[in-house]
C-alpha cells in the first residue's frame, strides 16, 4: 500500500432493511464530501505582496485663487507648502528607488547562497559514492 491510501475493513452485516442500510452507507460518503469539500489554505504569507506605506506629504499645496493670490500674506502661506510638498515627495522617490535597488540584489545573493550549498551537497554526495564504490571494490 502507498502512502497516503487508507485501508478499509469491511465487516458481514446481516441483511435489514433497505432504507436502514442506506441510510448508514451514505452517512460516511456525505462526511468524506464534506472533509473534501473544505476551502483551499490560504496561500503562504511569504508569497503575498508586501504592502508599501504611501508618501505622507502634508500639507499638500492648493491653489488659493485670484483672490488670495493678491494678499502678500496668502502668498507666502501658499509658497511654503510649495516648496516642501516636491521635497517630500522627492525624498520619498528616492527612499522607493533605493528599496528597488536593493531588493534584487538581496535575492540574487540569496539564489547565488542556495546554489553554492546545492552544489557542495552534491558534491559530498558524489564523493561519498565514489568512496562506497572503492570500498567495494
Amino acid at each position: 500500500m502507498s502512502p497516503g491510501q487508507v485501508k478499509i475493513r469491511t465487516l458481514a452485516i446481516e441483511r435489514k432493511p433497505p432504507m436502514k442500510s442506506i441510510v448508514l452507507a451514505l452517512i460516511p460518503a456525505f462526511a468524506a464530501t464534506a472533509a473534501l469539500a473544505q476551502a483551499p489554505a490560504a496561500p503562504a504569507a511569504a508569497s503575498a505582496a508586501p504592502q508599501v506605506a504611501p508618501a505622507k506629504c502634508e500639507p499638500k499645496p492648493v491653489y488659493p485663487g485670484l483672490k488670495a493670490m493678491q494678499d502678500e500674506n496668502d502668498v507666502a502661506k501658499f509658497r511654503e507648502p510649495l516648496r516642501n510638498y516636491p521635497l517630500c515627495m522627492k525624498t520619498y522617490i528616492d527612499e522607493r528607488k533605493a528599496y528597488v535597488k536593493v531588493h534584487p540584489e538581496a535575492a540574487n545573493a540569496a539564489t547565488a547562497e542556495h546554489n553554492a550549498v546545492i552544489e557542495k551537497f552534491r558534491a559530498d554526495q558524489d564523493a561519498a559514492r565514489k568512496e562506497q564504490e572503492a570500498a567495494k571494490k
